[in-house]
């Protein structure tokens, strides 16, 4: 078994995990199989799993949402497909084929001044490189077996608090609290597991996320904080009017085609709609007086964030008149990336918050069934 830890959702029974054909085996894939019986139009199966108990005040503030609804994805969404998919039985056994018997998930957060984003390189310094390192250290396993996902792919420079990730053992973890702060061990110091997870089986970072949160600091003040510098965009040479921000943000809350706000992709075989529904853009004046802009949606293109945060700062630091909020709509309404303007720097960006059902992140087998983890 991997050495581990996984603090507040230690209170399982430690031991060795049931063997293929034994009774608990049985009952945890009867468990795998009723929720895989899951489909579009049909709610999450009941009875034999349930929310963590003891964890909801960090749980479900963190990264799990409730799924009171017959999907918790509206009805056409590409993730319900996906769901469907991970859920089947056909999923399962690739995994079980694969030997990825066990599914951990760990939020993360980490300073990316240092890194070329999360994303893997061969030739680079990134975040899911570091984690990847230290995981193969604990648990024996080469990145390819491992198979992380994260939620997203922070860019160069760019900064995480609740970065969700996912990835698989042959073996159960036999101790997530020493497998917690041994992974915090090895891993340098400016990326953290803020906790350990243990999911549903079929859980995917990427794929099962039901909305994301982000938040950019501004730093209006006059004099540059120089502890504030690396996470903040100093704008007190022309510090933005708070009252247009906020005018400016209300343009994007709704469901839009944002292609007058995205980058193309990196990834050429990626296509994705360009439609995004953002649920609420705030501004929010701190009492040190930094300015934080938190946008939430069930999605975000590459770069959207980044861009609509340099749009407003030109709606709110521009003369009176020169560019409006009606400016900001009538070219969000002309889907062209070419009159947008410049996106905002990467180092006041933090990735904040990422949702999921919470019958996949908190799932837990039938009460009376143990498993080693």
């Amino acid at each position: 078994p991997c050495s581990g830890h996984g603090g507040k959702r230690a209170a399982r029974p430690r031991g060795g995990g049931p063997s293929p054909g034994s009774a608990a085996w049985s009952a945890r894939m009867a468990c795998a199989r009723s929720v895989a019986s899951w489909a579009p139009g049909r709610g999450f199966p009941s009875g034999r799993c349930r929310r963590r108990g003891g964890h909801r005040g960090v749980v479900a503030r963190c990264s799990a949402s409730s799924s009171t609804a017959s999907s918790p994805y509206p009805e056409g969404d590409w993730r319900n497909e996906a769901l469907a998919a991970s859920l089947s039985d056909e999923g399962r056994k690739r995994r079980e084929a694969a030997g990825r018997n066990h599914t951990y998930a760990l939020k993360l957060a980490y300073d990316g001044e240092a890194y070329l984003g999360f994303q893997y390189q061969p030739k680079g310094k990134t975040v899911q490189g570091e984690v990847e390192r230290a995981l193969t250290k604990l648990t024996g396993h080469d990145r390819e077996f491992l198979g992380m996902q994260a939620s997203g792919r922070t860019d160069t420079g760019v900064h995480a608090r609740g970065q969700i990730l996912h990835f698989y053992t042959k073996e159960p973890v036999s101790d997530l609290e020493r497998f917690h702060k041994s992974l915090n061990g090895i891993m340098p110091k400016d990326v953290r597991c803020m906790e350990v997870m243990r999911p549903h089986p079929a859980f995917h970072a990427r794929f099962h996320a039901i909305r994301k949160t982000y938040h950019y600091f501004l730093d209006p003040r006059l004099v540059l904080d120089p502890f504030v510098r690396r996470h903040a965009l100093h704008c007190g040479w022309k510090p933005p009017s708070v009252e247009r921000l906020r005018e400016a943000a209300a343009v994007f809350v709704g469901t839009h085609d944002f292609t007058s706000f995205s980058n193309k992709s990196r990834d050429k075989t990626l296509v994705r709609s360009p439609t995004r529904t953002i649920y609420r853009f705030d501004v929010v004046e701190q009492p040190d007086g930094l300015i934080r802009l938190e946008v939430e949606g069930n999605g975000f293109l590459y770069r959207m964030v980044r861009n609509m945060v340099g749009a407003l700062m030109l709606a709110a630091t521009g003369e009176d008149g020169k560019f409006t909020a009606e400016d900001l709509r009538d070219m969000l309404e002309g889907k062209d990336r070419g009159v947008a303007p410049m996106g905002a720097p990467p180092h006041g960006l933090f990735l904040h918050e990422v949702v999921y059902p919470a019958e996949l992140l908190e799932w837990e087998p039938e009460e009376g069934i143990t498993l080693s983890s």
